[in-house]
């Protein structure tokens, strides 16, 4: 599961904005987002309370920032990625003080990267799902869990521990993550982060639909397997779906990742399993690709000089509007101990900074 998480951290660094007489750009020890503060209010090695992109902040605490009625979202609670002055500003810090006094034990926890989202009443934004009133929605089967990929902003070890190894990277696609699974008995489950979607008889559930046309039992047969669970992993696109960001006439999806088992499939056998069964069709199945496996590109070698952050930005390959963002696989498996699998993804901050997502 991607981390959401308000931490006690500790400034890194602070810069002028150009023009700018109030405001100032910083960053935090060990991540590589970008926010403004204001001038002179914070400066390198302080402790602040960092409040990420997509928190919800509860009415008071909102107040207490100074921020009431100034953020996003229908109620104005919403920490978004926003632009001032031409610098992206990814999240809001505070002073420690919030916190009140703490109890004893409390103040014992009160650490760098300890959770305090629950001591602080603040929630984390999801966009609503927007497909799901022809279906039920039910508990995970068993073996099954949420899909979500840590961000390259908060794990700037893990993306410099990638540097020169040979990567997969794909574009991160604007739809609604879903998966299907075809059981060993021909059983095909389908579901959506933290539930399995059971259709209304006599409906036809959209992720239904588009889990059939991609034919799993067809591509668990191409890949050999049996007595295994085979998992697909797509973005849902089209009408209704995310705000249709890619403008779709009809319902499709794109596949980003297979599992057999409890075991992800390697990029150059996931390519390999894709092409194969879906011939001359596959390019339109999975999400487009950035770097191909065969190519035995290192991460640096791709970036050339840019930050991760700044090769997210660019155009998609859907449709000419600007992706979401990139994600990147090493060609290996392989797990760590913070983020579990190793993967990481990077929004676009163009992107953010153009869209209400």
């Amino acid at each position: 599961m991607s981390t959401f998480a308000v931490t006690l951290e500790r400034i890194a660094s602070v810069s002028p904005i150009p023009d700018a007489d109030r405001i100032e750009m910083a960053t935090l020890e060990g991540m590589d987002f970008t926010f403004v503060i204001g001038k002179d209010s914070f400066k390198p090695g302080d402790r602040v309370v960092y409040f990420p992109v997509d928190s919800l902040l509860p009415e008071a605490l909102a107040e207490t920032l100074g921020l009431k009625g100034k953020l996003a979202g229908k109620d104005q609670n919403r920490v978004k990625t926003i632009r001032l002055r031409g610098i992206m500003s990814q999240g809001v810090v505070a002073d420690p003080s919030i916190l009140g006094e703490l109890p004893a034990p409390l103040e014992t926890l009160v650490t760098v990267g300890v959770n305090l989202a629950f001591l602080l009443g603040v929630t984390k934004y999801d966009p609503p799902e927007n497909i799901v009133s022809d279906g039920v929605l039910l508990p995970l089967p068993d073996g099954q869990s949420m899909y979500d990929i840590e961000s390259a902003d908060r794990y700037i070890d893990i993306a410099a521990g990638m540097m020169d190894e040979p990567v997969f990277i794909t574009e991160k696609v604007e739809g609604s993550n879903f998966w299907f699974r075809l059981e060993p008995d021909g059983t095909v489950l389908v579901g959506q982060r933290n539930n399995r979607i059971e259709p209304l008889e006599g409906v036809e559930h959209t992720f239904h639909r588009l889990a059939g046309g991609a034919d799993p039992l067809g591509l668990a047969k191409s890949l050999g397997i049996v007595g295994k669970p085979v998992t697909i992993y797509a973005e849902a696109l089209g009408p209704k779906i995310q705000g249709n960001y890619y403008g779709f006439k009809a319902h499709t999806l794109r596949i980003f990742d297979i599992k057999v088992g409890f075991d992800f499939l390697a990029p150059a056998v996931f390519l390999a399993a894709v092409r194969e069964f879906y011939g001359a069709a596959w390019a339109d199945m999975v999400v487009p690709v950035l770097v191909y496996p065969e190519e035995g590109i290192t991460l640096r070698k791709w970036l050339a000089g840019r930050t991760i952050k700044g090769a997210s930005d660019g155009k998609s390959l859907l449709v000419n509007r600007l992706r979401e963002g990139i994600v990147i696989k090493p060609l290996t498996e392989a797990r760590n101990p913070s983020i579990g699998r190793r993967i990481l993804k990077q929004r676009s901050p163009a992107y953010l900074s153009k869209s209400d997502l």
